[in-house]
């Protein structure tokens, strides 16, 4: 009797591309024709950024940045909407060998985003640190750079991606302080030599 063995095709990532390269200013799409957020920021006082559904204009999160107390990130739909600190929500840890990661909480689980040579910035499951579910795909000639989600981060894919505007963000920042023999940096390129605005 012979047995058949039924493959199935695992489900591919998606690709979530930016109109621009900022994180605070920017459309985020899959297909240029199907929009999905709109991330905004208040120029003048550059304190608040909301992330929104392009389709109706629903507000997903809300970003505050304050100068004395901690940053914020709002989920209307989430905790009650009550603003969550951006310290507790993106807790900075370190692994055993001692790797400096953010522990992000969500309602499935804990996830730890981690920055390395491989991936510029990554969402790992804390039971598999070697293969990303999230992550960074450096512009190219051809398109843009985009947020790479496999199909096990999609179930909360607002929460990855407000959380990567927020840590692409600062490693940008840190970046353009970084200091390498007597000089800086280049405003606009980053310590793994990517091109970027803010």
């Amino acid at each position: 009797m012979d047995s058949t063995l039924t493959l199935v095709n695992p489900i591919p990532a998606t690709q979530y591309y930016f109109s621009a390269n900022s994180m605070k200013n920017t459309t985020v799409f899959v297909h240029q024709s199907r929009p999905l957020y709109n991330v905004s920021t208040e120029l003048k006082s550059d304190k608040q950024t909301r992330v929104s559904d392009a389709h109706t204009g629903r507000l997903i999160a809300l970003v505050e940045r304050r100068e004395i107390f901690s940053d914020t990130v709002t989920f209307p739909n989430q905790n009650g909407g009550q603003a969550l600190s951006i310290h507790k929500w993106l807790q900075k840890s370190k692994l055993a060998d001692g790797y400096t990661v953010h522990l992000m909480q969500t309602s499935h689980r804990q996830y730890i985003w981690k920055s390395d040579s491989r991936h510029r910035l990554g969402l790992y499951k804390e039971s598999d640190q070697t293969q990303p579910i999230a992550y960074l795909q450096p512009v190219s000639a051809t398109q843009n750079f985009a947020l790479v989600l496999e199909s096990s981060a999609e179930a909360f894919r607002d929460d990855v991606l407000v959380a990567f505007l927020i840590l692409e963000q600062r490693l940008r920042i840190s970046e353009r302080n970084v200091n390498v023999g007597g000089g800086k940096f280049e405003a606009n390129k980053t310590v793994l030599g990517h091109y970027a605005q803010t």
